[in-house]
C-alpha cells in the first residue's frame, strides 16, 4: 500500500534541501504516486511519457550490455533528472539549467530507502 502522506513529505525534504525545484514519483508503468509537478501539465501524460523515456534508454543501455543510471533532459529553461527510486517506481526530479546532474543524484540516494519504505 503506497502511503501517499509520508511520500509526499520526503519529496518536499527533496524539494528543500537538494536544490531540486519540483520532485514526483512515478510508477515504473507510469502512473503519478505523488509530488510536485509544472502548472499547467496533465500529470498522467507527463508522468507515463518519463517512464516511456526511462524504458527506452533501459532497452538502448542494455543492448550495449550496460547498465542505465540516470535519464537527463536537458530543456531551454530546465533540466529533468530521472532515476530509480527502488523497484517500483522513478524519481523524476525538475531542476534549475546550471544545476549538476550527477551531484543531484548523489545528493538524493539517500532518500531512496526511505521512499522504497513506503511504496
Amino acid at each position: 500500500m503506497v502511503d501517499a502522506t509520508a511520500l509526499e513529505s520526503v519529496l518536499r525534504e527533496i524539494e528543500q534541501n537538494e536544490g531540486v525545484q519540483e520532485a514526483m514519483l512515478v510508477s515504473l508503468a507510469g502512473t503519478y504516486l505523488a509530488g510536485s509537478f509544472p502548472r499547467g501539465v496533465h500529470v498522467d501524460t507527463f508522468g507515463s511519457m518519463f517512464a516511456v523515456l526511462v524504458g527506452s534508454a533501459e532497452t538502448v543501455t542494455s543492448e550495449a550490455r550496460d547498465s542505465l543510471e540516470s535519464v537527463v533532459i536537458h530543456s531551454k529553461s530546465n533540466k529533468y533528472l530521472i532515476v530509480h527510486a527502488g523497484r517500483k517506481a522513478l524519481l523524476v526530479m525538475r531542476l534549475p539549467p546550471s544545476a549538476e546532474a550527477q551531484k543531484t543524484k548523489i545528493a538524493v540516494e539517500k532518500y531512496i530507502p526511505r521512499i522504497e519504505e513506503h511504496l
